[in-house]
């Protein structure tokens, strides 16, 4: 039984330091930010909920895709955004914050 836990020891992260995990969950909210108001100022609200709702239980293939497509994106974002747009897509409390955020501003848009 050792055996067959050692090889999957390595889906497990790593531990990470208080400060660490504070710095990535900021990371991850300005991500978020900034992908709610790249949707809600191209009126794309409806189609991004929609996909990303459908697409949830495969998040993490569309995180690990982004990771593959990562020298491509960095035509259009910064390297360091796109990763952080792949930790998004397979954390799945920060789509329901994505999915929070689109529809506060378009709250606030049409108000």
């Amino acid at each position: 039984m050792q055996t067959i836990t050692h090889l999957f020891s390595f889906f497990r992260g790593r531990p990470q330091a208080p400060e660490e995990r504070s710095q990535e969950q900021a990371r991850k909210k300005d991500v978020v930010e900034k992908l709610a108001r790249a949707v809600v100022a191209r009126r794309l609200e409806a189609p991004a909920a929609l996909f990303l709702e459908l697409n949830r239980p495969i998040g993490f293939l569309f995180s690990q895709a982004a990771f593959f497509a990562r020298p491509f994106l960095s035509f259009f974002l910064r390297p360091e955004d796109v990763e952080a747009a792949a930790e998004v897509l397979d954390d799945p409390r920060a789509l329901d914050q994505l999915l929070d955020r689109i529809g506060e501003l378009t709250a606030q848009e049409n108000h």
